[in-house]
């Protein structure tokens, strides 16, 4: 095929693909450091099944995903048809031979069939299923119609070439008698010419060389890098915990010969990002579905991953320069609130996770916008005006509501609660129940702690709150970018439950069961922290209580923080199967699929200005289940789909409960104090 030609094409393919690749990685190298090597055998590990295997996206979309891994595992395999063809090159009569040779040849025959078969499908999707979150893409296209004449080019480069030279080279024989499509194909042209054979298969041969060399070059200049990037960006992805804010070393806030203009708090520019966000911008797949139940997408306002991605993708390139020069010239470098995201863009998202849930390759938002946050609240002090509020109160009555401090044990009045002083009082006691800002001051809130104490009560659980003295995790106020209120509150926090000799803690609020199970510990606080629904499928399995069953149709609704942040799914599941006999309802969007009622990030305490209200078309989404109740497991998402239910004045004949009162309610009581 000339060997000229063959290196040629190859050397100029090879260095356009190294320096457009270079471009882009030396931008990733540019940004701020940070160690991720922890657990490289977990981290290999995921980077097989999710990377390689695709579990990830064959679990949550079995028809694409199933589509994508064929490409993927068909493409990959096919390399080494590549060298081969490279090798034909330079000795046309090259053929392979002997055991794996005849394996090789028929597999790649079947690879390549079932390569066609998926592809067809990809255009089928694109080009009449045409799903939502398919934004119209020509370099899809493109790349799918690349791969179709790859595949096309190579069965019919074998059966020019074995049409061609199998009478005359024993290999190439051989070969053709192990090709059950190049063999077949062969036939079908056995009749033409010998020249017309020879045109043909150098034709068929330069086609498919020339497309493998572009798409090669196209690999670099667009969402299709990800084939480069997608396993190294799997294998340094943040994992677990999956919900913790990024710390601020906030001790030059404190020193006062600090120079105020050399504090950097969050990220303003692209400068301040760390080298994974950079590289997760780049290996973006654009597949959109991060879309598919984010809160604030699938309501109107301006936020996917997505296009967060696509926008700091276009901005990193055009300040390419700036970013590589370093030093002072990146003071120049324009925020990327305001002139690349949006401030509706940060301030919609409600920290739900499901983007990072839904991504094939675990792509990272919250972290940006996290630090973003920051910055916007510590540095420039701009943020929506409602959380000035929220922030006052915290400051003088350590809740959002800002009721006096000193009314926070008021909804325990009559029930004789056990209150901890001393370290005494503590080790009296099996459990501290946290009972956190929502539980003390809001009225719904207050019946979900009394129907918990029900329960404890009546299982025997030695247990004990703080009352008035219970401090605040401040989980709000960090989610919202002030962090330095927030170490405030955790320093609180930690020095009066290790002060106690605290160690196991529960409560109902799954905000401050993440804050303290995944936070805390940074901070010094390391207990032992369960939800009051893991608790109550452990007293419901040790048959601690008991419960008669009822015939209300519930619908269960996943709380973010509990569910896709830390991966609790089944306890309130156990806990409703005992409680219901007809079997537990699910919305259409549930477990690691389920959307957000819109509370979190501190979304709670902010209006939606922007599309419909996320509360609403939660609600909405299970009405089609016709049920009697929406059981919750968080006292802010019964408070939201409630609201969301009087506005569609539903109220009156559908309920909002915790699981822990429709428990209560159908509690066996055997004690007197039950």
């Amino acid at each position: 095929m000339g060997p000229l030609g063959v290196s040629a094409l190859l050397l100029a393919a090879f260095a356009a693909f190294t320096w457009l690749s270079a471009r882009k990685l030396a931008i990733v190298a540019a940004l701020q450091p940070e160690v991720r090597w922890d657990h490289p055998w977990r981290r290999l590990r995921t980077v097989v099944t999710n990377g390689l295997l695709q579990q990830r996206m064959i679990r949550r979309e079995w028809k694409p995903g199933v589509m994508h891994t064929i490409i993927f595992l068909g493409f990959a395999s096919l390399l080494v048809r590549k060298l081969q063809l490279v090798v034909i090159g330079f000795d046309a009569e090259f053929a392979l031979t002997g055991p794996l040779g005849d394996a090789f040849t028929v597999g790649k025959d079947l690879v390549e069939v079932g390569v066609l078969l998926a592809v067809g499908y990809a255009f089928y999707r694109r080009l009449l299923l045409k799903p939502a979150r398919l934004e119209p893409n020509r370099e899809g296209l493109l790349v799918l119609g690349l791969i179709t004449v790859i595949m096309l080019t190579d069965l019919a480069f074998d059966a020019f070439r074995f049409a061609q030279l199998a009478d005359s080279v024993p290999a190439i024989a051989h070969e053709r008698g192990h090709a059950p499509v190049g063999g077949w194909l062969a036939s079908l042209v056995a009749h033409w010419p010998a020249r017309t054979l020879a045109i043909a298969a150098a034709a068929s041969y330069w086609t498919q060389m020339i497309m493998v060399c572009a798409f090669l070059v196209l690999m670099p200049l667009g969402e299709h890098f990800h084939i480069v990037t997608a396993l190294p960006a799997l294998f340094f992805r943040r994992g677990r915990p999956a919900n913790a804010v990024p710390t601020v070393d906030l001790s030059p806030l404190l020193d006062d010969a600090a120079d105020a203009s050399e504090l950097k708090v969050g990220a303003r520019s692209v400068a301040d990002l760390v080298w994974k966000d950079a590289l997760d911008a780049f290996t973006c797949t654009e597949c959109g579905r991060c879309k598919d139940a984010c809160p604030a997408f699938q309501t109107g306002k301006p936020l996917s991953m997505k296009s967060v991605n696509d926008s700091l993708k276009h901005h990193l390139l055009e300040q390419r320069k700036t970013i590589l020069a370093g030093g002072a010239a990146q003071a120049d470098l324009p925020a990327l609130v305001g002139e690349v995201i949006s401030d509706d863009t940060l301030w919609s998202c409600t920290t739900c996770g499901y983007c990072e849930a839904a991504c094939p390759i675990e792509l990272e938002l919250l972290p940006k916008f996290y630090r973003l946050r920051q910055h916007r609240v510590m540095m420039d002090g701009e943020f929506p005006t409602e959380l000035k509020n929220v922030f006052d109160a915290y400051e003088v009555q350590s809740n959002p509501w800002g009721l006096p401090a000193d009314t926070r044990g008021d909804w325990a009045r009559g029930l004789d609660l056990p209150l901890i002083r001393n370290a005494a009082d503590m080790a009296g006691v099996e459990w501290l129940f946290y009972v956190g800002s929502a539980e003390s001051f809001d009225q719904n809130g207050q019946r979900i702690a009394r129907a918990f104490v029900e329960i404890l009560r009546e299982a025997g659980v030695r247990f004990g709150i703080l009352g008035a003295q219970e401090p605040t995790t401040g989980e709000c106020v960090r989610r919202a970018g002030n962090e330095m209120l927030f170490q405030q509150l955790a320093t609180t926090l930690v020095e009066s439950f290790n002060g106690l000799g605290t160690t196991r803690i529960v409560t109902c609020d799954p905000h401050a069961f993440n804050s303290l199970r995944n936070e805390y510990p940074a901070f010094g606080g390391h207990w032992e922290v369960l939800h009051h629904t893991q608790l109550i499928a452990r007293l419901l399995a040790e048959r601690r209580i008991e419960v008669q069953p009822t015939h209300e149709r519930v619908l269960l609704h996943d709380p973010c923080y509990l569910g896709r942040h830390n991966g609790e799914f089944d306890a309130p599941r156990a806990v409703l199967g005992r409680v219901t006999r007809d079997a537990l309802l699910e919305f259409p969007l549930h477990r690691e699929k389920s959307m957000c009622c819109g509370a979190g990030g501190a979304r709670m305490w902010m209006e939606e200005h922007i599309g419909t209200r996320i509360n609403v078309t939660r609600v909405e989404q299970g009405l089609p289940q016709r049920p009697n109740v929406i059981a919750t497991a968080c006292p802010y998402c019964s408070v939201m789909l409630g609201d969301g239910l009087k506005s569609k004045n539903l109220n009156e004949t559908i309920a909002t409960r915790d699981v822990a009162e429709l428990v209560a309610a159908a509690m066996v009581r055997t004690r007197v104090n039950g």
